[in-house]
């Protein structure tokens, strides 16, 4: 079965977290809002209103790697509520963390039948298919998850088209991908990390270190951290890549990467 080289990341839309919380203002004071009403008592609540908190309570031990309690909480919300597609979304992406790839394929297409248009379980379904050796499929998912207009994170589809396209030696596609994540969300460094890549593996060094250089201000992975290595040691500036080298062993002492920083770059 064919994966996708480790150097391209794809991203879980469900696993990245979105900043919600609004920014403090010193405009004058809005009118006041009410304060909100107490949740219901388990009584009063309706199956639906129950059904979303076992489906958040699931989605947090998700998170946190809790796989056999968020199971049982997923399970929970659709004895309430069946016809909910994101407790089987979810469901797909533990049981593909598992490798119980039946269940996997089982709870995605039902997220799917139940919600066809939710671009979170498109672009989900997407990432599995393009984990599970079916990359070629994967694009059209991924397509129509960035075409939905609601979609709050459309970067995310883009980038995993790019690094699928990729995957498949669909090159210009992939660059193509990674420019349109750009446009939608400036500077990311996962779509400008993909662009750098496709640069080094064609040989286009000072194209691979500029996409380098645009990523100087973020947090940078290893995988990146290496990258970076390999572009200035072929570039013979031996001072760029002993920086790299550095942030390497001295972030993540642990890492693959690191312990590659004595071999030979591709």
């Amino acid at each position: 079965m064919t994966r996708p080289p480790s150097r391209y990341r794809l991203l879980a839309a469900f696993s990245v977290a979105l900043a919600l919380a609004a920014c403090a203002s010193k405009e004058p004071a809005a009118p006041a809002i009410p304060a909100p009403l107490p949740p219901p008592t388990p009584q009063e609540a309706s199956p639906q209103f129950r059904a979303q908190l076992h489906t958040d309570l699931g989605a947090g031990y998700y998170e946190r790697g809790q796989m056999e309690i968020a199971i049982e909480e997923l399970n929970d919300a659709i004895k309430l509520d069946p016809n909910s597609a994101r407790p089987y979304n979810i469901l797909g992406l533990i049981y593909a963390v598992l490798g119980e790839e039946a269940r996997a394929q089982q709870n995605f297409q039902r997220a799917l039948s139940l919600a066809p248009q939710d671009p979170e379980i498109r672009q989900n379904w997407g990432w599995y298919l393009c984990t599970h050796g079916r990359a070629q499929e994967s694009i059209a998912e991924f397509e129509q998850a960035f075409r939905n207009p609601l979609y709050r994170t459309p970067e995310i589809p883009l980038i995993n088209a790019g690094n699928c396209s990729a995957a498949i030696g669909e090159l210009k596609n992939a660059d193509t991908y990674f420019r349109r994540a750009l446009t939608v969300s400036p500077n990311n460094a996962a779509a400008t990390y993909g662009l750098a890549l496709l640069a080094y593996e064609d040989r286009r060094l000072p194209d691979a270190r500029n996409w380098m250089k645009a990523m100087q201000q973020t947090n940078l992975p290893p995988e990146a951290l290496y990258l970076g290595m390999c572009i200035e040691r072929k570039l013979g500036d031996r001072q760029a890549e002993v920086s790299y080298i550095a942030q390497l062993r001295n972030r993540y002492p642990d890492a693959a990467e690191t312990r590659a920083i004595a071999g030979a770059c591709k």
